[in-house]
């Protein structure tokens, strides 16, 4: 019984303490952008994005998300999935097929198979930020452990991309999952830190199309940080009942997926 407080209580102090340093972070992180927002260097040339795949309806929303995705823009395109996830490569496969088949009509490229129209993709697994009724007390360590693969698994973009070799994607795309939240606060605390130059690693959120009245626990969490440069939702009157008072906290375009 003692252990169990002791262990209880330690697992408090660690949430406080990356509760603060989370505090912390984002101050810095804002007012960097601020002071760096003049220095951003245009994009000229390929481009390089990552998407964040998820399981069931999260990947099928991905996939209608990037139908119209211009492949000889962004020549080199990286999915992250948990590992675990034994449909990732097909998930990826079935995105590609949508994505290149204006170009290429016989059929999609393998993955790290370059061509000269529609470029390369490839996918990267990170460890799952938290499984199905996992506990609270464990899910902290097993995102810590995520966040970790996470960052490696942007060194190991940076150093493998095809579109801009041994620099940072241009571009993460997010909608919702638990390791797509720890992903992208990843790549934010690598901008932050400077590790990354601020121009890079652009964080799209989309909310899910489900969420009509109120936002996911990803898109809440990620909201309040105000780490992504842009955040979208796909129903008017939620984005109505965000930006309250003139503020432009989400953007609505209309209905994103099919």
């Amino acid at each position: 019984m003692t252990q169990s407080i002791f262990i209880l209580s330690k697992s408090i102090t660690i949430l406080f303490v990356i509760l603060l340093l989370t505090i912390i972070l984002r101050l810095l992180y804002t007012t960097k952008c601020q002071i760096a927002s003049a220095q951003r260097k245009p994009k000229q040339g390929p481009s390089h994005l990552v998407a964040i795949l998820g399981s069931g309806g999260h990947s099928a929303e991905m996939k209608s998300l990037l139908r119209e995705l211009d492949p000889t823009r962004y020549t080199h395109r990286t999915y992250i999935a948990s590992s675990g996830d034994y449909f990732a490569r097909e998930k990826a496969f079935q995105i590609e097929s949508s994505i290149q088949a204006r170009l290429k009509p016989c059929g999609p490229t393998g993955a790290g198979v370059l061509d000269d129209v529609t470029g390369i993709w490839d996918i990267v697994l990170v460890k799952r930020a938290r499984k199905i009724h996992q506990s609270l007390l464990t899910t902290l360590f097993s995102s810590l452990w995520c966040a970790h693969d996470c960052i490696r698994a942007l060194d190991l973009i940076k150093r493998s991309s095809i579109a801009a070799p041994n620099e940072y994607p241009d571009v993460i795309i997010a909608n919702g999952p638990a390791t797509s939240v720890i992903f992208v606060l990843s790549a934010a605390v690598l901008r932050l830190l400077g590790v990354a130059p601020t121009w890079k690693m652009k964080i799209i959120f989309v909310e899910s199309w489900a969420r009509v009245k109120s936002l996911s626990l990803s898109g809440r969490l990620l909201l309040r940080l105000g780490i992504c440069d842009r955040f979208l939702v796909q129903w008017e009157t939620l984005a109505n009942s965000i930006n309250k008072n003139g503020a432009q906290k989400v953007e609505w375009s209309g209905f994103l997926v099919d």
